[in-house]
């Protein structure tokens, strides 16, 4: 820390050390010295007026001495420069974090962009001790600065006119269960109905039924109902976020300017039900960057002028105050003061610095998330706040404090809030001025508290004595709990419907008032500058887009863990990978060409599969990046283009470590630009890919799903990228697939870089070199200059999947909202009736002994009109009187709908049923995904299961065979993940609460696989043998099924067992991203078993899938005795499998066994980790 620079002896200035520029310490310097000639000039003059002074003038010295050094201080501040002096404050030393100050007395400057963390700390402390009191006086004391100087807070005042919202719902007959087979029967539905061969039946519902209200500055506004009856969708509208399939009809002003006018979602904050936060970052984290993005809003203009009017009146401030107010109005700071108020306020400063965290890593509770919501949305300048039941979660003292601090807003600064609450304590009711009343989706009344009660009265309703008025109000409007409140005893008692308190409302002396105010428009005129929100984003372009490299920086850094693991696995893959090349690499003939271009296709396949984790950390921070778009923090852009740059130095990383530690050590060509051309086009190729799978995710946006549509785009590039299928044996139909494949250019470019150096050039008796010959023996032969080409390609596909992201985060939308669905058949409750009176006749349910009491009969002082008696109830049976249920999430999504059963049997039989024939959208992906993956397995090999003249052929179905089952069984793996890894947080609350053994739930996961694995193998089948053309043969036919079979079945077990036995769903990716690198490498084809090292050969007996592909390929053609030309030789197709691969027919029982071995391994290993294992931090 720079030392302390004293001038004026005694009462000599002190510069912060905060302040790091020399020029700003000059000036300060400079106008120090001035004031201090003034200030010592009129010191002289005085003391010789007064050469004799009182001995308590003596005694008050030092205070005097205090006051001349701050009159001093702040005369220096107001020679500053205009943006200098509204940076620069006073501050007591005791505040800043220097022990060598301590001692010092006074103040000292500083400039308030810098000031340090504890010193920010310090300085909220000191302004707010006791949150209730302090925040007030603290509010007190900004306004009245203000006030003083003749300015005026900005005010805004909500009023809206007949608000009407209706939504499109689909009328369901019957059950709609969220089963598989009604979601293939909507499916299909939906099909039939789009091309218009059958009229689905919609109707409309009403969200809102014509509105009208206003909600003033200045005051707190309650809104109260019962769930259902539209707050949150009035809440939505009033702050223009309502979806846009809605139908809204009416008007909504703010300080009378329409929507179009002006932009509501920056003018107001709505706080929604859903806590949405990175999990990663800590509390003060996300304030900061919410502060940081929402800006400063007008508060840069208020103090400006404030400090121009102060200079003009010679006013001196008081200096905390002064320092608070400069320090919230500098926009784009990293770390904001307005986040410690904030946090103090909100109760959130005793876990500021721990993690949000979510439902697997140990993070804030419930209710501090609730709280945290709230925060991230107040901390913003806006002055009108529409918030969703901000009580969920918290205590009761809690939700006091806050909605005191919401009221001295409202009060003090003149904010408009309107805060819907369920069930708010007596005393959290009491500090809201007005009220409004919802129910049935229309407003009941509007108005000042104190009338609330009046109007009920006025209506015959009057709440007890020690009843809540909050739960009166929700209770008398209910046609279930109105009879109850009915107080005129004189009167027989009927229902008041909703229809009928509002025309009594507006009969009321408040709702004439209403009515009146709603008739005369807002005067424009009177609409402060600064009211409302004419621009989309608060702060520049560029400084968003700091914002948001600054986040994802910080990201980066929090997830290093991830990423190192991701680069030392690379390097591991890499070490086995030269390892298993290194033998017999070193010669340059036709025949060890085909290892050189295996290995090249196996750096490909891995630098491309790397990018699918990207795929995972992708979508489970859409929603939070969703979220934080629609309240305008940042354009779409904005977050995608840190994104994609950050990504950049991960993908020279791994494409360095894979090119410096594989290149010459499996023996390419040793030309150091061939080298750097290699590194190169890796470099591009994981790029591309990361990029694609990042696309994937932003247009797929649901894990499982988008995890099958990465390896199904993987699949498609891999048998199209021209090394499996040659482009001349693809259909004619689909060679145009082969130039869109990104696998395709880096194919070329690296067998073009390789093959067509000098080493290569030996010329063979066809007068072609053997590099030629060997690139069109692959049907890759491409000039030279086709490497550029390659590079140039990837580059155009970079751009394009860049695009295509940041398109997909500007206009798609966060899933979870769905289109309404009710059933034909309502819900109808019988009138008149309780529920003791509906008793099916001969069946006694209970035994009712009613004895009166004479002397007990009198009616003095009671409410209804009852003679008061006592029931005796024996053997009391509780029952649902409804036969049928309802039952539905937010969005519209409908979880159940049908009958109960005695005692809700059947609904309680529902929810006891396998999980996974309630996942539709997981069944529905992997069975689709194999039967599309099949159709094109069987395009692109369309007849060609006997058509096998050449090792060429007989090639191409041994490797497409190899990579779709590569492709499928990741797949399955892949997809299963997520599913489990949610699954697993709730088996872990369920088995601490003793529910069930661990067993049971291992033992039904792994049943339930069987049929679905069943099934897919079934498809698979089908579709690919008549489409191949396989020998047509029971027991080939039989072996093929099984044997795609159980590769299904083990699969599935295989990714259950990574998520149990890895803490979380992103690190179960990464090991499985590396098991089925592994799963590759040794499957058998791109380096036969035979020609393994024989320090690998175990890692070949005991890789699932190389006993798959022996299973598929020995079972179809080991017996088979035809003759195919193999490097101008011809041999039977028996004896090159034997040969070549190791693969002979007499050893297929021993397949078939292995094969059964696998899946019951892997769910052995998944069952026993479940029931060990706890990675739960919590």
């Amino acid at each position: 820390m720079d030392q302390m620079a004293g001038i004026g002896g005694r009462n000599g200035m002190i510069i912060s050390s905060s302040f790091h520029d020399h020029h700003l310490q000059q000036q300060l310097a400079s106008s120090f010295m001035n004031a201090a000639h003034a200030a010592h000039a009129a010191s002289s003059a005085s003391s010789s007026d007064n050469a004799t002074s009182t001995t308590e003038e003596e005694e008050n010295y030092d205070d005097g001495i205090d006051d001349h050094h701050q009159l001093q201080l702040w005369a220096a501040i107001e020679r500053l420069p205009t943006f200098t002096r509204l940076r620069t404050s006073l501050v007591d030393h005791k505040i800043l974090n220097d022990r060598k100050r301590e001692e010092a007395a006074g103040k000292t400057l500083i400039d308030v962009t810098k000031l340090r963390a504890l010193e920010r700390r310090v300085l909220v402390e000191k302004l707010v001790t006791k949150i209730e009191d302090d925040n007030r006086l603290l509010l007190q004391k900004l306004k009245q600065r203000i006030v003083k100087l003749d300015l005026e807070l900005p005010t805004v005042q909500v009023r809206f006119q007949n608000l009407s919202v209706e939504a499109e719902c689909k009328v369901v007959h019957g059950k709609s269960l969220p089963t598989l087979w009604n979601t293939i029967k909507n499916i299909f539905s939906v099909m039939i109905n789009t091309i218009g061969c059958k009229y689905e039946e919609i109707n409309k519902i009403k969200l809102l039924k014509a509105v009208s209200g206003i909600i003033e500055p200045s005051r707190l506004t309650l809104l109260l109902g019962s769930p259902g009856c539209g707050k949150t969708t009035l809440l939505q509208a009033l702050a223009g976020r309502l979806n846009q399939s809605l139908q809204v009809t009416g008007e909504i002003f703010y300080n009378g300017y329409k929507f179009n006018e002006f932009v509501p979602q920056k003018t107001s904050t709505y706080i929604s039900q859903n806590d949405l936060h990175i999990s990663e970052m800590t509390v003060r984290e996300t304030l900061d960057f919410s502060a940081r993005c929402q800006g400063i809003g007008s508060r840069g203009e208020i103090i400006k002028e404030v400090s121009r009017r102060e200079k003009q009146a010679g006013i001196i401030p008081e200096a905390d105050l002064d320092t608070y107010m400069k320090a919230i109005s500098v926009e784009g700071l990293k770390r904001s003061l307005q986040t410690e108020y904030i946090l103090k306020i909100l109760g959130l400063d005793i876990c500021a610095d721990t993690i949000v965290g979510d439902a697997m890593n140990r993070g804030i509770s419930g209710g501090q998330k609730r709280r945290l919501t709230t925060g991230e949305m107040i901390i913003g300048p806006t002055r009108v706040l529409f918030m969703d039941e901000i009580s969920n979660g918290l205590d009761s003292s809690t939700t006091f404090q806050i909605v005191t601090c919401l009221q001295q807003s409202a009060h003090i600064t003149d904010s408009t809030i309107l805060v819907s609450l369920l069930q708010p304590a007596p005393e959290t009711f009491n500090l809201f001025d007005d009220i409004i009343l919802m129910a049935e989706r229309k407003i009941v009344y509007q108005g000042p508290r104190s009338n609330v009660l009046e109007f009920f009265e006025h209506c015959g309703f009057k709440c007890p004595p020690r009843k809540g008025v909050a739960d009166f109000l929700q209770e008398v409007v209910s046609k279930k709990d109105q009879a109850q409140y009915w107080y005129h005893r004189h009167l027989p008692y009927s229902y008041v419907s909703v229809d009928m308190f509002i025309d009594e409302f507006k009969e009321f002396h408040v709702g004439q008032k209403l009515d009146d105010r709603l008739s005369r428009p807002f005067n424009k005129s009177e609409c402060h500058n600064n009211s409302l929100s004419f621009s989309i984003y608060s702060l520049s372009k560029w400084e968003l887009f700091k914002a948001c490299l600054s986040r994802e920086w910080l990201l980066m850094k929090r997830n290093s863990v991830f990423h190192v693991v991701k680069s030392a696995q690379l390097v591991v893959i890499a070490l086995i990978t030269i390892s298993v090349f290194i033998h017999g690499q070193n010669k340059i003939d036709a025949i060890h060409a085909n290892y050189y271009m295996d290995s090249l296709f196996y750096a490909l396949v891995r630098l491309m599969t790397n990018g699918l984790s990207e795929l995972s950390l992708m979508v489970t921070r859409l929603p939070i990046l969703y979220k934080q778009r629609d309240f305008y923090f940042y354009p779409a852009w904005a977050c995608s283009i840190p994104s994609i740059i950050l990504k950049v130095p991960f993908s020279l990383l791994d494409a360095f470590l894979w090119t410096a530690l594989t290149y010459y050590v499996i023996g390419y060509s040793p030309e150091p630009e061939r080298f750097f051309c290699h590194f190169l086009l890796l470099f591009f190729l994981h790029q591309a890919s990361t990029s694609l799978f990042r696309l994937i995710a932003s247009v797929i946006r649901n894990p499982p799903l988008a995890a099958s549509c990465g390896l199904l785009a993987s699949l498609l590039a891999f048998l199209l990228g021209g090394f499996l299928i040659p482009y001349t044996s693809l259909p004619a139909w689909l060679q145009w697939g082969f130039w869109i494949s990104p696998l395709t250019y880096a194919e070329i470019g690296v067998s073009v870089n390789e093959f067509l150096s000098p080493r290569w050039q030996k010329v063979l008796s066809s007068n072609t070199t053997l590099g030629h010959q060997v690139l069109k023996n692959r049907g890759l032969n491409f000039s030279e200059y086709f490497y550029w080409v390659s590079i140039a390609a990837l580059f155009g596909f970079w751009i394009i999947f860049n695009i295509g992201f940041t398109l997909a985060l500007t206009f798609l939308k966060s899933q979870g909202t769905s289109r309404t669905v009710i059933s034909h058949e309502q819900l109808s409750y019988p009138e008149g009736k309780d529920n003791l009176s509906n008793v099916n006749e001969g069946k006694e349910l209970c035994s009712i002994d009613i004895i009166e009491r004479p002397e007990e009969t009198k009616t003095t002082g009671m409410v209804l009109p009852f003679e008061s008696i006592t029931l005796t109830f024996e053997n009391i049976q509780y029952f649902v009187d409804a036969p049928k249920l309802i039952l539905m999430k937010g969005g519209g999504q409908m979880i159940y709908s049908g009958e109960l059963g005695q005692h809700s049997s059947k609904l309680i039989e529902y929810f006891e049923q396998l999980t996974y024939w309630r996942s539709p959208k997981y069944n529905l992906v992997r069975l689709g995904l194999i039967t599309i993956s099949s159709v094109i397995f069987g395009a692109l090999l369309w007849q060609k299961g006997q058509k096998i003249d050449d090792e060429q052929d007989f090639l191409m179905v041994l490797g497409a065979m190899y990579i779709f089952v590569q492709v499928m069984g990741i797949s399955n793996s892949s997809s299963v993940i997520p599913f489990i890894a949610t699954e697993r947080t709730i088996v872990y609350r369920e088995r601490f609460a003793g529910m069930y053994s661990s067993w049971a739930y291992s033992s039904a996961q792994v049943i339930i696989e069987i049929p679905y694995s069943f099934l897919q193998a079934l498809l698979f089948s089908t579709i690919t043998y008549p489409a191949i053309n396989f020998y047509r043969s029971a027991h080939k036919v039989f072996l093929y099924f099984y044997t795609m079979f159980c590769t299904m079945l083990f699969f599935n077990y295989f990714g259950m067992m990574l998520v149990a036995l890895t803490p979380s769903y992103q690190a179960a990716s990464i090991f499985a991203s590396f098991c089925h690198t592994m799963l590759n490498l040794f499957a058998g084809f791109l380096i036969p078993g035979p020609k393994i090292p024989k320090w690998w050969i175990w890692a070949y007996w005991i890789c699932p899938t190389a006993w798959s592909l022996n299973g598929f390929i020995t079972s179809q053609y080991g017996d088979i005795k035809k003759e195919i030309i193999v490097h101008g030789e011809p041999i039977a197709i028996s004896v090159f499998l034997e040969s070549n691969y190791g693969y002979q027919y007499k050893d297929l029982p021993v397949v078939a066994t292995v094969l059964l071995a696998f899946p019951f391994f892997f769910a052995a290993a998944f069952a026993y980790a479940i029931s060990k294992l706890n990675f739960q931090k919590r």
